[in-house]
């Protein structure tokens, strides 16, 4: 069965989510130009890993390996 660390991304990506909200609400959503496109990108990685993928990213292992 294959594990996925999927789970454990988007926790964190919701957290940092989180974390920029809270500081856009203590600065009236005033962001620093920096922090701003910080956000957008959690909010787009965010989208990206609510995507179903269609394929293995990594794709099969190869023949010499070990099974688990």
């Amino acid at each position: 069965m294959p594990y996925s660390r999927m789970p454990v991304v988007k926790m964190h990506l919701t957290a940092a989510a989180a974390s920029l909200h809270a500081e856009a609400c203590e600065t009236g959503g005033k962001l620093p130009a920096n922090v701003e496109r910080v956000a957008h990108l959690v909010d787009d990685a965010l989208r990206e890993a609510d995507r179903e993928a269609t394929t293995a990213a990594r794709g099969q292992p190869p023949e010499d390996w070990a099974s688990p």
